[in-house]
């Protein structure tokens, strides 16, 4: 059985243009933030997933491992998770 390690979850705001995923991030801004525990990849990925689904918006997660090493396989996991994304025309991203 997995250690139980501790994780700190953000969502960033994020969409699709083309192929693309484009994610925002602006200064000041807060992002939905959650503190889990998690045993092993499929856990975390888990409730990473049911978090981003409740929270509804188009979204990129950024995971943060508490421990003094990464699982492994973390960021393997970690590296893509896109949730919810909603199509946006090509060239959006950068119109202020």
């Amino acid at each position: 059985m997995p250690k139980a390690i501790d994780y700190t979850i953000k969502l960033y705001r994020a969409h699709r243009e083309g192929s693309f995923v484009v994610t925002k991030f602006e200064f000041g801004e807060t992002q939905p933030s959650k503190q889990i525990t998690a045993a092993g990849m499929d856990d975390l990925v888990s409730q990473v997933e049911t978090f981003a689904i409740e929270h509804g918006e188009g979204c990129s997660a950024s995971v943060r491992c508490h421990a003094p090493r990464k699982p492994p396989g973390f960021k393997k996991a970690t590296e893509s998770l896109y949730f919810n994304l909603t199509e946006k025309p090509l060239g959006t991203a950068s119109a202020a």
